[in-house]
């Protein structure tokens, strides 16, 4: 006669809550084109794709996106030490040291960046800080167009240069 019994711990070890991904690749490279022309290109070191109601792309390791304009002429780069794209809401969200530089040589630092790809418009409500060859301006947030041309800084500080003329 032969009988199994299952340990209580050792089943609830096994079944897990947590949501695992469909999909996980390393050292990715992807290249996002519209009308044939290229947008943006991402790497990142991880991956990882999750369906249902909700689909989204994670970027657990970091991303580094370069930017595209119409020409085909770098417009900005953006690092991130994790970021999370939201594919039916359009909007992706980078976190943890996010870094933005546009074609001017202005840079962003904040702890958040959310970009609506619908609006085209890039927001925080995190403590920023741009930087410019000629002005350190820092606020607790800030909103602009997403190539970081025309921004708007939310309870500014800083040191700006003025021109005597």
């Amino acid at each position: 006669m032969v009988s199994c019994t299952n340990d209580p711990v050792e089943v609830r070890k096994f079944k897990s809550d947590k949501i695992l991904p469909v999909s996980s690749t390393k050292n990715i490279e992807m290249l996002y084109s519209d009308s044939a022309k290229l947008r943006a290109k991402i790497k990142a070191p991880q991956r990882d794709t999750y369906l249902g109601e909700d689909e989204y792309i994670e970027f657990t390791k970091g991303v580094d996106m370069i930017f595209y304009d119409k020409d085909g002429i770098e417009s900005g780069h953006m690092v991130a030490k994790y970021a999370i794209s939201y594919n039916k809401k359009e909007q992706m969200i980078a976190r943890n040291d996010v870094q933005l530089w546009n074609a001017e040589g202005k840079r962003l630092n904040t702890e958040e960046l959310i970009w609506d790809q619908k609006t085209g418009r890039i927001h925080s409500e995190k403590f920023s800080k741009i930087t410019s060859p000629t002005e350190v301006i820092y606020g607790d947030g800030f909103e602009s167009d997403q190539d970081f041309s025309k921004y708007r800084i939310v309870n500014i500080s800083g040191i700006v240069s003025v021109k005597n003329e």
